[in-house]
């Protein structure tokens, strides 16, 4: 995700922050009873992190760099840092390695991603060297749903893809409804359903000033955006964090959390 990362700070002049939460066994930190028997050097660890962060970039990044080492949750220690200075942007891998919240994702990523305040960037695959080819972020695709907090989400969406000279498009999902004996009468519920979702987009867009592209396509959400995301060539993946799609691998794409 190195490239991503300086690519964004090139982009918009940002301050850059490379941080590495330590996580250590919470039973250390507890009585002689309920600790583990074994020795943790702490500074040897911090200073082995403060190497691994220096490490990061091949050359000197662009923009201001900072360094931060902390030990705790490392979903907690992302989400208070971030509201305590202010961060706009929180930009971080998927592992996949939790069983709780996400194997797509991972649990920290999850729990980032649910908790912080601010925008997120994540992908999946990183190390994919096909990854890169969509470093320029030329298309960008908005997935949204009928609420009121999307036209606040299409709004910042356009802002974005101003600031990248990207073509952007919006993209919903429709439900699909069960085929049953009385087909004729489902087809009409479902284009009702299609002029519907066209309606209220337009009501959205309206709100946000805007005239952007639609993709409506029927199925659940994680199917429709993926397909979208394929089919456009899509270089970033905005979403809300109310959307399903957010649990959901999008086909190697970028993810960004607004």
């Amino acid at each position: 995700m190195r490239p991503f990362v300086n690519q964004m700070v090139r982009q918009f002049g940002a301050k850059l922050t490379l941080m590495h939460s330590i996580q250590i066994p919470t039973g250390w930190y507890g009585g002689f009873e309920g600790s583990y028997p074994v020795m943790f050097d702490v500074p040897a660890m911090e200073e082995a992190a403060r190497q691994r962060l220096g490490a990061f970039f091949d050359g000197p990044p662009s923009g201001k760099l900072a360094e931060v080492v902390n030990h705790g949750d490392p979903a907690a220690s992302i989400t208070i840092y971030a509201e305590q200075n202010d961060v706009d942007l929180i930009m971080m891998a998927t592992h996949g390695y939790g069983r709780f919240r996400s194997l797509l994702l991972g649990s920290v990523t999850a729990k980032v991603l649910h908790d912080a305040n601010c925008a997120i960037w994540t992908a999946a695959h990183t190390e994919d060297p096909g990854l890169a080819e969509h470093l320029e972020c030329r298309n960008i695709l908005c997935a949204i749903d009928l609420t009121p907090e999307s036209a606040g989400l299409i709004r910042h969406s356009v802002d974005l893809a101003r600031k990248y000279a990207a073509k952007l498009r919006l993209v919903h999902a429709v439900p699909v409804i069960e085929t049953r004996p009385e087909k004729y009468l489902d087809e009409d519920f479902h284009r009702a359903l299609v002029e519907s979702a066209r309606a209220e987009i337009r009501k959205l867009q309206h709100q946000a000033g805007t005239d952007v592209e639609v993709c409506l396509e029927g199925g659940d959400v994680s199917t429709v955006v993926r397909a979208a995301a394929l089919h456009h060539d899509a270089d970033l993946v905005v979403i809300s964090p109310e959307l399903e799609v957010v649990r959901t691998f999008l086909a190697g794409r970028e993810i960004f959390r607004a």
